[in-house]
């Protein structure tokens, strides 16, 4: 019991570091956009723009690094819960099944695993599988889990041999849900570039302000400079959304 709850406080700490991160990370970069592109710390106000901006990028890679692990591990989950259908359990054992073949295959920082343990928590309360489903599906905002859980739903209903209809569905989304992991693998390389170019302004206009500061005296103390370098920085941010809505394939 001691173990369990040092674990949890571990991870809350680590949880809450985490959060706190990309907050320093915003300020740091609008120190050196303050530095580089107005040679002074008034220009740090800039941060009114930058630490929103560089939060939502953050939250937004975040997410997708966990929708696509969550997808990854639903899959195997899938896969695990056909492979029980077909050796001849039941719908509600194979789920169970499922969870402890979930368990050996990812034994730390599962993403899944806690939703499945509270799905069967549910089902062994004598809820309806259809409605724990649901209810898990919608829990990991999945679309993959959603259309999983209206077959189950739907095969309950009607009878027959839904255990046949529930593995084609499932292997129909692990087919869907493998194009989406080939597509982030091939992007890999493409979102690697694009931090690259992302991060070249800002070095070729540091090594401009090292090596020849005289080169672009002009553009700064003055209204003309700041609001020239207002204007490629704005430029410059837009260029990186642009740069990711295209990277970003949706399926």
């Amino acid at each position: 019991m001691g173990k369990s709850r040092r674990f949890n406080s571990y991870r809350e700490i680590k949880s809450q570091w985490q959060n706190l991160i990309p907050i320093f990370q915003a300020i740091g970069i609008s120190v050196v956009v303050a530095l580089l592109f107005y040679r002074s710390l008034w220009g740090i106000m800039s941060a009114t723009v930058i630490i929103p901006f560089w939060l939502r990028i953050d939250k937004e890679n975040r997410e997708n690094r966990i929708k696509f692990r969550t997808a990854t591990e639903f899959k195997e989950y899938m896969m695990l819960i056909v492979a029980g259908l077909q050796t001849g359990y039941s719908l509600e054992r194979a789920v169970k099944q499922s969870e402890d073949e979930l368990r050996k295959l990812y034994p730390k920082d599962s993403v899944l695993l806690e939703y499945v343990h509270v799905m069967n928590q549910k089902i062994s309360m004598n809820m309806q599988i259809e409605k724990a489903f649901g209810e898990f599906s919608r829990a990991i905002d999945l679309e993959e889990a959603v259309s999983l859980s209206e077959i189950i739903s739907f095969a309950k209903r009607c009878g027959g041999d839904y255990g046949r209809h529930i593995r084609e569905t499932a292997i129909k989304i692990e087919d869907n849900i493998s194009v989406k992991q080939e597509i982030e693998t091939i992007t890999t390389e493409k979102r690697l570039e694009l931090k690259v170019m992302c991060v070249m302004p800002i070095m070729i206009l540091a090594y401009i302000s090292l090596t020849s500061p005289d080169f672009i005296s002009p553009l700064y103390g003055n209204a003309i400079g700041i609001c020239l370098m207002t204007v490629c920085l704005v430029v410059y941010g837009l260029l990186i959304m642009l740069g990711r809505k295209i990277i970003d394939i949706k399926v």
